[in-house]
């Protein structure tokens, strides 16, 4: 999906957006990512039967107190699946780097987009995905951009409300890094990497 900066810097944000508490709040370094009452969804095929596994919300929800509290977390999104910096600038750095993100501490490596889960499913199988390397995180109704200001409306190229292109570093649920990609989402991965060293540093 090609959006270049200024594309971002005028499409228009949407009005209704999701609460944390009684306020949006725009994520910055120090924002408590497990304060927020979100859950997010495996991405998962679509499950023919009860014996494959469940395709219910409930069974497949994963709170952001779950995904972050006491682990070391590289969060990366993309506006949509199947779209070409998504596939082919963005996603790839993130799987060619993925060995060193984890010698560097980090506990797990997660892709995220406003998608339903199957279709972010079925991308990352379509881009050979290690899902023991890089986990695949859906959300279906936009709540975790929507709460934390990374929202923004792709209407005009019907996608809707999608995700902010970003990425950031999550120690214990705290952010410690933070991106906002407006260019060079080739070179994502290769930054927050850097930031995530300049820690220990």
């Amino acid at each position: 999906m090609l959006l270049r900066p200024t594309f971002l810097r005028t499409m228009a944000h949407v009005a209704k957006k999701a609460k944390v508490g009684e306020q949006v709040r725009a994520v910055t370094v120090g924002t408590d990512m497990k304060s927020a009452t979100i859950s997010l969804q495996k991405a998962r095929p679509w499950y023919m039967t009860d014996a494959e596994g469940s395709n219910t919300a409930a069974d497949n929800a994963v709170s952001l107190k779950e995904l972050f509290e006491g682990k070391n977390v590289a969060l990366f999104g993309v506006p949509a699946p199947f779209t070409g910096t998504c596939t082919n600038e963005h996603y790839p750095g993130y799987k060619i780097l993925a060995d060193d993100f984890l010698k560097a501490g980090v506990d797990k490596i997660v892709c995220y987009a406003v998608s339903d889960p199957y279709a972010h499913y079925n991308w990352a199988k379509d881009l050979k995905n290690d899902f023991d390397k890089i986990e695949f995180m859906a959300d279906a109704d936009s709540s975790f951009v929507q709460a934390f200001d990374l929202e923004m409306d792709c209407t005009g190229v019907s996608l809707g409300v999608r995700s902010k292109r970003f990425s950031m570093f999550v120690k214990d649920g705290e952010v410690k890094v933070l991106n906002i990609v407006e260019a060079d989402a080739d070179k994502d991965a290769e930054n927050l990497l850097g930031g995530i060293k300049n820690l220990k540093d």
